[in-house]
């Protein structure tokens, strides 16, 4: 190869290499925070759902349009996000707000995917039936379903918060029972006083582990009471507990359960 044509080479080789584009001065992101988001409220974004991925859900299957690479049974998954998190390690949240409510379903493939809500107490349980599966049948053919919606804040690895909805039904129901209890034991001292602290003062581990019983396996929660928040955090918990308590939180049910069985969050058993 003669001199020209090495020249050439190198620079063709030169002329390939990507050049890094230059990082953004944060201090010019700081001066457009929140622009682009102004009309942006809750009414405007889904509130992701957390919840177990089960041997049923389609996250786990590649011949599944849901399927998320690397999801297997045991894990957290981000109904909105698509984030996995490893059972094992688990998630750290804050809880903000609990709402205990009766949740109307029809079968899979009859009619919405999405629920009617009704208060927990409707006298609706007084008109339903078990049937062979243990659902409690109304006479037109629905079933309603106790469900526990704990509204919380997912702190991530780097301190970050985002609001997130763990809800929780059938076999999770005893253990969103022992988190209030939890949550209801807690005590801190303020001077000589003892009080109780609202939900949102401590995080809580959050963790799955396998379960089984005669009717089958699946994974459930496993529930730790953690550290207190900081101050930060503690201000965030306190005004989303005061939007989800004024209704200012709208839930859509239909991305927890649209391409999933109806109780893929939660084993039935």
């Amino acid at each position: 190869m003669n001199e020209q044509a090495t020249t050439k080479k190198q620079v063709a080789v030169k002329n390939s290499t990507a050049v890094a584009a230059p990082s953004i001065d944060l201090s010019l992101v700081a001066q457009d925070a929140g622009q682009g988001l102004s009309e942006v409220n809750m009414d405007t974004i889904q509130i992701p759902f957390l919840k177990i991925l089960s041997s049923m859900s389609p996250q786990t299957k590649k011949q599944k349009k849901e399927y998320v690479d690397g999801a297997e049974e045991g894990m957290i998954f981000n109904t909105v996000t698509d984030e996995l998190h490893g059972g094992a390690e688990g998630i750290k949240v804050v809880p903000c707000y609990f709402e205990p409510v009766a949740l109307e379903w029809t079968n899979r493939g009859e009619g919405s995917v999405a629920p009617i809500v009704h208060p927990v107490d409707t006298p609706l349980w007084d008109k339903t039936q078990k049937d062979e599966l243990g659902k409690a049948r109304l006479p037109q053919g629905t079933y309603l379903e106790r469900t526990h919606n704990h509204y919380c804040l997912l702190i991530d690895s780097e301190g970050f918060t985002s609001q997130v909805l763990i809800s929780m039904k059938v076999s999770g129901l005893s253990k969103s029972r022992k988190w209030n209890s939890l949550v209801m034991a807690a005590k801190v001292k303020n001077g000589e006083q003892v009080i109780n602290p609202p939900s949102w003062y401590y995080t809580y581990s959050l963790t799955t582990r396998p379960q089984t019983n005669d009717k089958g396996d699946w994974y459930g929660w496993d529930i730790k009471r953690s550290d207190p928040v900081s101050a930060d955090v503690y201000a965030e918990g306190k005004a989303f507990h005061a939007s989800v308590k004024k209704g200012g939180v709208e839930v859509n049910y239909e991305q927890e359960n649209t391409g999933s069985e109806k109780t893929d969050n939660e084993n039935p058993f």
